[in-house]
């Protein structure tokens, strides 16, 4: 790799970092896309590949809104454990899922959640309110205390979903936990901070599975976990500051336009 490709990987990763902090998500939203028309890479390696990336720009941002005290520690662990199952049948799942379908499964789930950021009211997540539930507490640095209502089939349903998604497709899965914890009714700030560390333990499980197929390629997890680690950080330091709506409007446009480069890109 030459180094202005080199460079490029760096820069490219740390301005998708900050924005995947800033939303609450793992990255692999533009990772994955940028692993496979700007660098080439096979579908199954630039999800393998992205999913890992993931780990260390979730690594950065949860350090950050740890320290900000916004995670619901017991809505974390409620996701985790589904998440993690999900991801490990999704990541084995891919052996088995055509290159060019991999591909058209990512536009669509992308796709389906630009209209939730645009419109939302759009019914990309429902409530499953069903069955037990409990109360939790958060109490951040900002001095605002907040209390969250955990329904635990809700946490179950959504959790496997987006540990699906994460291991098929490498996105991660905050673009499901977000609006799955916001469904359920934790404001949004503190629905991102929990979702990033859901899948920081949900991107291990599925890039440990793609690692041991073979799909992860080192050199641009290098690169790309450079620039990950600075914007991971700095963009969940300025997520709390960053008007809701128009971060709300601003990624769902760019979710609209990545889905409709990797649809078309997949057809092509």
């Amino acid at each position: 790799m030459s180094p202005l490709l080199a460079i490029a990987a760096i820069v490219l990763a740390l301005a998708t970092a900050f924005i995947a902090a800033m939303a609450g998500v793992g990255g692999g939203f533009l990772y994955v896309p940028i692993l496979t028309l700007i660098f080439g890479l096979a579908p199954a390696e630039a999800v393998g590949t992205s999913l890992v990336v993931i780990i260390f720009t979730t690594l950065a941002a949860s350090v950050s809104y740890l320290r900000q005290g916004r995670i619901f520690f017991r809505s974390t662990l409620c996701l985790i454990v589904p998440g993690m199952t999900g991801a490990m049948i999704g990541a084995y799942a891919t052996v088995f899922v055509p290159g060019t379908l991999l591909s058209v499964l990512f536009s669509l789930i992308v796709g389906f959640l630009s209209l939730k950021l645009l419109f939302p009211s759009f019914p990309l997540v429902w409530p499953v309110t069903a069955g037990p539930s409990c109360d939790e507490v958060c109490n951040d640095s900002f001095s605002l205390r907040v209390r969250h209502r955990i329904y635990y089939l809700h946490y179950l349903v959504w959790g496997l979903m987006s540990g699906l998604a994460s291991g098929l497709v490498g996105i991660g899965g905050g673009v499901i936990n977000v609006p799955a914890l916001v469904t359920a009714g934790m404001p949004v700030h503190f629905a991102t901070a929990t979702s990033t560390l859901v899948v920081l333990f949900t991107s291990m499980t599925g890039g440990g599975i793609h690692a041991i197929l073979g799909h992860v390629e080192t050199t641009y997890v290098v690169l790309f976990s450079a620039g990950a680690l600075i914007g991971g950080y700095t963009g969940a330091y300025f997520a709390p500051r960053a008007p809701e709506r128009i971060l709300r409007k601003a990624i769902g446009l760019l979710f609209a336009g990545i889905a409709v480069a990797m649809g078309v890109g997949s057809l092509l």
